[in-house]
């Protein structure tokens, strides 16, 4: 099997394990399925009408509708052909959800350590940058192969006082117009492309 197919195969079991972990059965009523079928289109009345503490989960089903819908098994692929502020509130969904799950290692197991520098850059950009230096130092300790338990207090202990999730709904009902297409936001694919 080449490098590839795996890198593929783990993406896909990650985003099936991603969409399993959203709700709480296994059934195609759960709470998963309703969201991403909810939010597959997003509005400025569904937008608006969303409270707080689901327009986090609003974004993430959305990425996660538009992956199923054109069958890339792997969010970070649809990422970089959706405006910016998708990429900020997944990235920085996906490294809290892991991280509040398990250590810094299991996270490099997963498609979510994909996420982590975007979720270092996206931080900072919704007004947490202690829990982007922390995460920072988290992946650059476990790059140097050092003892990660310290780093991991201090990104739980930032997460707890900036709150990024729930900053990222701030963000998200201040970045409507990128959200719904309206602005010409350039994705991550083109910035790469202009690298």
């Amino acid at each position: 099997m080449g490098k590839e197919t795996i890198l593929l195969i783990v993406a896909a079991a990650v985003c099936y394990i991603l969409i399993r972990r959203m709700g709480k059965d296994k059934h195609d009523d759960s709470r998963a399925a309703k969201l991403m079928e909810k939010y597959a289109t997003l509005t400025e009345e569904n937008l608006s009408a969303t409270p707080d503490e689901e327009l986090v989960e609003a974004v993430v089903a959305n990425v996660l509708s538009h992956a199923a819908e054109n069958r890339r098994p792997d969010p970070a692929v649809e990422l970089a052909v959706m405006p910016q502020p998708f990429t900020v509130v997944y990235s920085i969904w996906a490294v809290c959800k892991e991280l509040s799950r398990g250590d810094y290692k299991a996270l490099t197991r997963t498609a979510t350590k994909e996420m982590v520098d975007h979720a270092i850059d996206g931080l900072p950009v919704i007004g947490a940058p202690a829990t982007a230096a922390a995460l920072a130092a988290l992946r650059d300790a476990y790059a140097a192969k050092e003892d990660t338990a310290d780093g991991e207090k201090a990104f739980h202990l930032a997460v707890e006082q900036e709150c990024p999730l729930t900053l990222c709904a701030t963000y998200i009902r201040d970045h409507i117009p990128q959200l719904l297409g309206a602005d010409e936001e350039e994705t991550v694919e083109e910035i790469s492309d202009e690298a």
